[in-house]
């Protein structure tokens, strides 16, 4: 299951980003790491041409969106 965070759905909607989009990301990304907090950072180019990067928490089990550029 994919949770999102109040702050990974205002930037979403503040950069016309999609679930849908997120989701490819998630599951269609180029390179991974992890951030300064562990958390892993995904970035995928999607079939639009976008680019995208997706921050997702590690600390729990079910997938939990941080924030998306």
């Amino acid at each position: 299951m994919i949770y999102y965070t109040q702050h990974a759905q205002d930037r979403m909607r503040q950069r016309g980003i999609t679930k849908k989009e997120v989701e490819y990301c998630l599951k269609n990304y180029h390179t991974s790491y992890p951030d300064r907090k562990g958390n892993l950072i995904y970035k995928t180019n999607l079939p639009s041409g976008k680019c995208l990067k997706v921050v997702v928490s590690t600390d729990i089990t079910d997938i939990r969106v941080i924030t998306v550029a």
